[in-house]
C-alpha cells in the first residue's frame, strides 16, 4: 500500500497508521510548543541565553521537520538534529538547575520511545539517562542519584517492552486483517488499493508512464477435487499451488485471493507479454505435479494489461473474460487479453500451456 512514511518514525508504523501518524506528530508539537516556548522565555529572563538558544534550535528544527513530513512529505533536516538539541539541552538543564530539572527526564525518554526508531531510541535514552545522572551527582547525595538512575532504567525499559508488545500485536492484527489465514495472501479487501495504485503510475502525467498487468488464477476442476477427495485435500492442493507461484514470481509480484481457488497475481512494471512468460513458467510446475494432490492439477488463467486512464473495474473485468475464454478454449492454458493490441497482434494470444 501507498503509505508514506515519517522521518520520525520508521518503527512505529504497527503503532500508528497514516492518521493517527500525523495526529500524535501534530499533538507533540502542541505539547513542545506549549512546554519549551515558556521554558525558553523564562530561561532568557534569568540569564542562562545558551539554555535559551539551544531549547528554541530545538523547537525550531521540530517544527520544520513535522511541517515538511506532514505536508511536503518530504526530509529536509532530519530528526537526528532535533533529537541531538533536546538530548543536549535535558543533560545542560539538569546540569543548571539540579534536581528541580530531573523531572523532566522521564516524559523525555517516554516520548522519545513512542516517536524515534527502536534502536536509535535506546541508544538515545541511555545517553540521556547517563548524562543526566552524571551531571545530577553534583547537586545531590550518591543515593539519590542511584534512585534517580534507576528509576529512569526502569521507565525506559518499561516503555520500551509495552511498546514492542504493542507493536507486535498490531503486526499480527494487520496481517489478520490484510491477508489470507490458510495461503497468506493478501486477501481481496487490499486488492483496490494496490490495482488503485498500479492504475496511478501509468497516467500519462507520469514522466514514465509504467505497464502493469493482472493474471486471475483459477484452479481447474476445483470443485470436483474438493467433492472426491474432501476439503482438506483441497486446502492443500490450494496451499501449495500458492506456494509454488509466490517462489516462481518477483518480490515485486502481489498475490490475492479472490476466494475459493481464485487468485489474481498483480505484475508491477511488466507487459502482457511479459506476464504470460512468468504464469505459464509457474502453471508448467504446478501440472507437472510438483506436489502432494492425488489427482492432477492445471491452472486457467487470464492475462490483461492496464490500459491508460482505464478504470480498475474495467481492467478487472478484462482478466476475467480473458480467464473465461482460457476456460471455454479447454482450460489448462493462459489466454491474454487483446484490448490493447493493433489487429496484427491480436491473432492467437490464447496459448496452451506445454
Amino acid at each position: 500500500m501507498n503509505r508514506r512514511k515519517f522521518m520520525f518514525d520508521s518503527n512505529t508504523d504497527a503503532l500508528f497508521d497514516l492518521h493517527n501518524k500525523r495526529r500524535v506528530l501534530k499533538f507533540i508539537v502542541l505539547v513542545a510548543m506549549l512546554t519549551f516556548l515558556p521554558l525558553i522565555i523564562k530561561n532568557f529572563v534569568i540569564g542562562e541565553a545558551f539554555l535559551a538558544l539551544i531549547l528554541l534550535s530545538f523547537l525550531a528544527t521540530l517544527l520544520i521537520e513535522v511541517y515538511v513530513a506532514l505536508y511536503l512529505h518530504k526530509k529536509i533536516i532530519g530528526h537526528l538534529i532535533p533529537l541531538t538539541l533536546i538530548t543536549f539541552s535535558i543533560i545542560l538543564s539538569v546540569d543548571i538547575f539540579g534536581t528541580l530539572a530531573t523531572y523532566w527526564v522521564f516524559p523525555i525518554i517516554t516520548a522519545i520511545v513512542f516517536v524515534i526508531p527502536q534502536r536509535l531510541a535506546i541508544a538515545t535514552n541511555g545517553i540521556i539517562i547517563l548524562g543526566t545522572s552524571m551531571v545530577a551527582l553534583q547537586h545531590q547525595p550518591l543515593s539519590i542519584t542511584l534512585r534517580f538512575f534507576l528509576a529512569l532504567l526502569c521507565c525506559s525499559f518499561i516503555s520500551h517492552f509495552a511498546i514492542e508488545a504493542i507493536r507486535k500485536l498490531q503486526h499480527e492484527l494487520r496481517n489478520l486483517s490484510t491477508k489470507d489465514s490458510l495461503t497468506g495472501a493478501f486477501n481481496r479487501y487490499q486488492l483496490e488499493t494496490f490495482l488503485q495504485n498500479a492504475a496511478d503510475k501509468k497516467m500519462p502525467n507520469q514522466q514514465s508512464p509504467s505497464q502493469s498487468s493482472i493474471a486471475i488464477i483459477d484452479i481447474d476442476y476445483f470443485k470436483q477435487v474438493n467433492d472426491l477427495y474432501g476439503h482438506d485435500v483441497g486446502d492443500q492442493i490450494i496451499k501449495e499451488v500458492v506456494d509454488t507461484i509466490k517462489a516462481n514470481t518477483r518480490k515485486s509480484d502481489t498475490l490475492f485471493r479472490l476466494g475459493g481457488d481464485e487468485f489474481l497475481l498483480l505484475l508491477i512494471d511488466t507487459s502482457k507479454k511479459e506476464a504470460n512468460d512468468i504464469v505459464k513458467h509457474f502453471s508448467n510446475l504446478v501440472s507437472a505435479g510438483r506436489n502432494s494432490a492425488p489427482c492432477q492439477i492445471n491452472l486457467s488463467i487470464g492475462i490483461a494489461e492496464l490500459i491508460s486512464n482505464e478504470e480498475i473495474d474495467t481492467w478487472m473485468k478484462r482478466a476475467d473474460e480473458a480467464l473465461y475464454a482460457a476456460k471455454h478454449n479447454g482450460r489448462n492454458q493462459v489466454h491474454i487479453d487483446d484490448t490493447a493490441c493493433s489487429s496484427t497482434q491480436a491473432n492467437s494470444l490464447g496459448t496452451k500451456i506445454n
